[in-house]
């Protein structure tokens, strides 16, 4: 009988089952290595674009002792980066008395406060800087491990990137609104430069006037001094009565606490000045005298008040301010409707299954919206311009004060100019008499007296009119800042009014 022959054997389910499950398991687990490693490079290079980008730390220690400039050659000269024409055109000599307006300009340059007036500005620049900044796009990623699932078969993740559209609305009103802040700022400093003119000014006529004041009484003294040795003598001798000698005694010593009253007046001032100009108290300072004061300061003062408006910088800075504001306000309205955002996913669930896909989300203006900050908003801006009107008004004011005030003050020199002569020729007639023996002490004294103080009286004045003339520089900007130059758009920041290099 035939032999049948032995079949092959049969492939059992299981031996069938391994290759394939090997083969599923080493594609999986490239799949997972291949989104390890996407993970990786993407997070490595998120990492590292965050780091290019960021800035660096290092400390700044503060100083532990004064840096007040102790001698007089290390302030600085270089006018021409002053913001005011006429202090910048004015020339400095340190080897010569200094008029005022070399003062004026070393104040400006020098003065301590004015350097944080300085960071200030700095400040509002790095803010505007920041206002045209967009905001950051959003990144998010996540993973999920499967646990025990049935019909899991990968590990899901899922990236996604938003934007915020709602910051392209408002920042053209934003950045406008830091533009307007920082030209408000800048207008500051220069505001403060020109009071600290101002003050410097002021400081310069009230020393000049008690180093004139101090020429006049050391004068008198002197004679007097003088007149008290020959009256002690002619009293030793027998001549004179001892009341003649203790009359001039008593005037000597009423010309000493004149000259000790004005000196300390004198230290305190210097001390001020030296302050304004960051010297250190001691270094010796020469001023060269009372300026004049002419009859066209108050006709400059008169017609540059009717454009103060474009003149004065603190009045700039309070328009500038208000458009600020108005960008403010308009920011705030454009605020109240909906922010969205939109974003872009990548993901795959545990079943291994690939989507692409877009959000987009956004805020309902429906409790909020933005109603308190447009309130505040247009609350401030009224303040704004009430506070701008009244400045207006003010000065109107003040400098209607400081014209009469001048124009009494010019009456009052005239009338007392006209008394000097006089006064100068009886003075000296009384002398002479004096000598010849016709005039007794008192008398020669009382019309000596009466010369003195009119001419005290008469530098006081002087001294008046200066500071006047001073005041209207503040209020008007007469000297101090030229009409043209000041008409640059109101857009502009830092172009029209710079201030001075720090």
């Amino acid at each position: 009988m035939p032999q049948v022959p032995n079949p092959a054997p049969a492939t059992t389910p299981r031996a069938h089952a391994l290759p394939a499950l090997a083969t599923f398991v080493t594609q999986l687990r490239g799949q997972r290595g291949r989104a390890r490693r996407l993970s990786q490079a993407a997070s490595l290079a998120a990492v590292l674009l965050i780091l290019g980008g960021c800035a660096s730390y290092a400390p700044h220690p503060l100083a532990d002792r004064p840096d007040s400039l102790q001698q007089l050659r290390s302030l600085r000269v270089d006018t021409a980066s002053i913001a005011l024409p006429r202090l910048a055109a004015q020339h400095v000599d340190l080897d010569q008395p200094l008029p005022m307006g070399a003062v004026a300009a070393l104040a400006v340059l020098d003065n301590p406060q004015l350097r944080i007036a300085r960071d200030r500005l700095g400040v509002a620049r790095a803010q505007a800087f920041a206002a045209g900044l967009l905001p950051d796009p959003q990144f998010s990623t996540s993973r999920d491990y499967p646990r025990h699932g049935s019909g899991a078969t990968s590990t899901a993740y899922s990236y996604g990137l938003a934007f915020d559209l709602g910051a392209l609305l408002t920042r053209p009103a934003a950045q406008a609104a830091a533009r307007q802040h920082l030209r408000s700022v800048n207008l500051d400093l220069l505001w403060q430069e020109w009071q600290t003119a101002s003050q410097a000014q002021l400081l310069y006529v009230r020393l000049s006037a008690l180093q004139a004041r101090r020429g006049l009484l050391q004068g008198e003294l002197a004679l007097v001094g003088q007149a008290l040795r020959r009256t002690r003598a002619a009293v030793a001798r027998g001549e004179l009565p001892r009341a003649d000698s203790d009359a001039q005694l008593l005037r000597l010593q009423s010309l000493r606490q004149r000259l000790a009253a004005d000196e300390h007046a004198r230290v305190g001032l210097q001390a001020g000045l030296h302050s304004l100009l960051g010297l250190a108290p001691g270094v010796p300072l020469r001023l060269a005298g009372l300026p004049e004061v002419t009859p066209e300061s108050a006709a400059q003062a008169r017609a540059a008040l009717a454009h103060v408006a474009d003149i004065r910088p603190d009045l700039l800075a309070l328009r500038a301010g208000y458009a600020s504001q108005e960008q403010t306000l308009r920011e705030a309205v454009l605020q109240q409707f909906p922010s969205i955002s939109v974003g872009l996913t990548r993901a795959r669930d545990t079943s291994d299954v690939n989507t692409v896909g877009f959000g987009v989300s956004f805020s309902l203006p429906l409790f909020n919206g933005s109603r308190g900050r447009i309130a505040v908003a247009r609350a401030t801006r009224r303040e704004l311009r009430d506070a701008y009107q009244l400045r207006l008004d003010q000065t109107q004011a003040e400098v209607e004060q400081a014209l009469a005030n001048l124009r009494l003050l010019r009456r009052q020199q005239a009338a007392l100019q006209a008394d000097l002569p006089p006064l100068q020729a009886a003075a000296a007639a009384a002398r002479q008499a004096l000598a010849d023996g016709s005039y007794t002490l008192q008398q020669a004294q009382f019309q000596q007296l009466a010369l003195l103080d009119q001419r005290l009286a008469l530098l006081t004045v002087e001294q008046q009119q200066a500071e006047q003339a001073v005041s209207l520089d503040l209020l008007t900007g007469a000297g101090l800042y030229r009409v043209a130059g000041v008409s640059a758009p109101p857009g502009t920041a830092n172009s029209d009014h710079p201030s001075s290099a720090s």
